[in-house]
């Protein structure tokens, strides 16, 4: 029985976890392909959600576009021999991410992420840029200020002392204030209650060196089509958004009214239509 069972009849889903020529298990990950449709685009969660966070995007996207939907390591089903890995980094998480696209004998494919995903999106473009045709960043953290600089060093110390689910819940809050954040708020700690606390504290750790990752990443040229779009009330990450959006000629930026951090769930037909529309520009 798949996830999301409300799709056209005439999509063939596959969902599963697979394991690799090397032995090494692949992220969980789920398709919904349509034998019509040549494109691809690769849906990446954030931190602490799993692919349950896209099934607002999974009718209206999959009508035009064949969809990829992975749990990132500790998440969702992706909890398998998570524990032989002591540490993450970016540079891992998106490398294991092209393993399932190449597992699948995808050559080229458009991206999605949301949150830390948008992160991880970047670092899928360091890696193999010419395989990549575009992406996209709902709630795209880009750059930090001062107050996200703060949070990102204090943040191991402060979970090991209020505990890292409570930890999760407050960045949640900090992020998500507004009553109309609420539904996005809720979903997140919702499924942040199946994350272990060994796999809180290797996600956690690797804010220490965010800032240094992200300072890469804002420097890097790119020719591939970059869409952010963020909610107006999104008052951790729009401004350093506004300003990659400036520095960089390739990327667009799209301000959703009256939303906060995650569009894609707190204004989701506004996102799908968003992302539909700019998709469309590029065929």
């Amino acid at each position: 029985m798949f996830l999301f069972s409300n799709f056209t009849t005439s999509m063939k889903e596959k969902t599963g976890t697979f394991h690799s020529e090397s032995n090494e298990q692949l992220l969980h990950f789920e398709t919904h392909q349509n034998s019509d449709i040549d494109q691809w685009l690769l849906l990446i969660h954030g931190a602490g959600g799993s692919s349950r966070t896209w099934k607002r995007q999974i009718v209206e996207l999959g009508a035009d576009y064949n969809l990829l939907v992975v749990d990132l390591p500790g998440h969702g089903k992706s909890t398998a021999n998570s524990d032989q890995f002591p540490t993450y980094t970016f540079h891992f998480i998106a490398d294991r991410i092209w393993n399932v696209i190449d597992h699948l004998k995808i050559h080229k494919i458009h991206i999605i992420g949301v949150s830390v995903g948008t992160i991880i999106c970047l670092q899928m473009r360091q890696l193999q840029p010419d395989r990549i045709l575009s992406v996209i960043m709902p709630g795209a953290i880009v750059k930090l200020n001062t107050k996200l600089k703060t949070i990102a060093s204090l943040s191991l110390g402060l979970a090991r002392i209020i505990g890292y689910h409570n930890f999760y819940k407050l960045s949640a809050r900090i992020m998500m204030p507004r009553s109309n954040h609420k539904k996005s708020r809720d979903v997140f700690i919702k499924e942040s209650k199946t994350l272990s606390k060994n796999e809180f504290k290797k996600w956690t750790a690797m804010y220490y060196n965010l800032n240094k990752t992200l300072i890469e990443f804002f420097n890097t040229t790119s020719s591939i089509p970059h869409l952010l779009i963020m909610g107006s009330q999104d008052h951790l990450f729009l401004e350093p958004a506004k300003d990659y959006a400036i520095h960089h000629a390739n990327a667009d930026i799209e301000v959703v009214h009256n939303c906060g951090h995650v569009v894609s769930i707190e204004k989701a037909q506004k996102f799908n239509s968003i992302c539909l529309q700019f998709l469309k520009t590029l065929s």
